[in-house]
C-alpha cells in the first residue's frame, strides 16, 4: 500500500479533495504544527467540545517544542456512521546529528460528518484531557 504524504512542514504538500475527511486530518494537522489551538479545536465534535479541557488543549500544543513531525496517510475505512483516517506518524526531535531521534507510530483519526463538516469524535493526538474532564456517558438504565 503507498502512502501519500499528508506533508507538514515539507514542501510540495499534497491537497486532498475539498470536503473529504483526509483533508480535514491535514488542516487539523497544520494547525498542530502551527500551534494554532483554535483551529486545532475548531475540528472536534460538538462532544468534545462541550469538555472544559481548554487549557489542557493549549498546553498539550504550547509543549510541544520544536519537535518536527511528518505524517502520511495509510488507509481510509468507514464504519457505520464513522470514518477511521489511518496514518503513520514521524516526529524527530533534539539536535542531530547526535542529539537527535526520531518515533514513528501508527495512528488512528476518527471522524463522522456534523453539519456538513468532517469532525473528530475521539480526542486526537496530540490533544489530551485529564479523565475526570472528560464528558461521561449516562450509565444504562437497569
Amino acid at each position: 500500500m503507498a502512502s501519500v504524504a499528508v506533508a507538514i512542514l515539507a514542501s510540495g504538500e499534497q491537497e486532498f479533495p475539498a470536503g473529504s475527511p483526509e483533508e480535514a486530518v491535514q488542516h487539523y494537522l497544520r494547525a498542530v504544527a502551527d500551534r494554532d489551538t483554535s483551529t486545532a479545536v475548531s475540528f472536534l465534535s460538538a462532544d468534545l467540545t462541550d469538555e472544559r479541557c481548554d487549557d489542557q488543549h493549549r498546553d498539550a500544543l504550547g509543549q510541544r517544542r520544536d519537535n518536527d513531525f511528518r505524517a502520511s496517510l495509510d488507509e481510509i475505512l468507514e464504519r457505520d456512521r464513522v470514518t477511521e483516517v489511518r496514518i503513520r506518524i514521524t516526529e524527530t526531535y533534539g539536535d542531530p546529528p547526535f542529539d537527535g531521534g526520531e518515533s514513528t507510530w501508527d495512528y488512528i483519526f476518527e471522524l463522522e460528518q456534523q453539519d456538513g463538516e468532517w469532525r473528530f469524535v475521539e480526542l486526537p493526538w496530540p490533544l489530551w484531557c485529564r479523565p475526570q474532564d472528560l464528558p461521561r456517558t449516562p450509565a444504562a438504565a437497569g
